[in-house]
């Protein structure tokens, strides 16, 4: 027996949302992960991704990359270092357009990641950091 949305937590509802057939309750679910406020929300997104499949978690990733809400910088940074490579590059992206300071140190980090996806967004991300601080 399926609970009732109301019973289930946001990010059970967002992956279920992210499947369902119809494309725009898809593209209302990934605007709902950009609009994201609590970090505990995030974590647990990011942490559930793992098991999903590719499709799946670049829609979160489209997501994550829409974030610009400073409270979830940290959520990102923790992203970035134990996100798959879809993962550690939206979150990079976020951090960079956020122009999140404290992830200067780790989006450094991330320009040697072995993924070039995530090396060149941190580069750039990296440039938009320094561009704001001058």
């Amino acid at each position: 027996m399926r609970k009732k949305r109301e019973d289930l937590d946001e990010v059970t509802l967002i992956l279920r949302d992210l499947k369902n057939d119809e494309w725009t309750i898809r593209q209302k679910a990934v605007s709902r992960i950009g609009q994201l406020d609590d970090p505990v929300t995030l974590d647990d997104l990011i942490g559930r991704t793992g098991s999903e499949k590719w499709y799946i978690r670049e829609m979160i990733a489209a997501g994550i990359r829409s974030i610009v809400n400073p409270v979830l910088a940290g959520s990102l940074q923790s992203g970035l270092k134990t996100g798959d490579d879809c993962i550690r590059n939206a979150c990079a992206r976020a951090l960079g357009l956020m122009r999140c300071m404290e992830a200067e140190d780790l989006l450094t980090k991330a320009e040697r990641d072995p993924y070039c996806r995530v090396r060149k967004t941190a580069r750039t991300s990296l440039e938009l950091i320094r561009e704001h601080s001058r």
